[in-house]
């Protein structure tokens, strides 16, 4: 992910623009427990930074419940152009 991709996810994650996360492809994962606890991850940033839960659950989640706190720390470095360390 760039950091202007990074950018303008953030802005929408942080204005709780749920249309424009979707229209800027942004895909959340997590089992049940993560919809209810709003602790999604963003896969979109797999690739970045590795994923943080594995992906053996059914998906149940949306972009409403995006919240995973290493996502979001990987979103706010790539956004920013930090250096972002994989959890890989």
């Amino acid at each position: 992910m760039k950091k202007q991709e990074a950018q303008k996810i953030l802005r929408a994650f942080v204005l709780k623009d749920y249309d424009q996360l979707g229209a800027l492809g942004v895909r959340a994962y997590g089992n049940q427990g993560r919809a209810w606890s709003g602790t999604a991850c963003i896969t979109n940033l797999d690739d970045s930074k590795g994923q943080c839960n594995p992906r053996l659950a059914f998906n149940s989640c949306d972009v409403q419940d995006i919240g995973c706190p290493e996502c979001l720390k990987a979103l706010v470095a790539l956004a920013t152009g930090e250096k972002i360390l994989s959890l890989a």
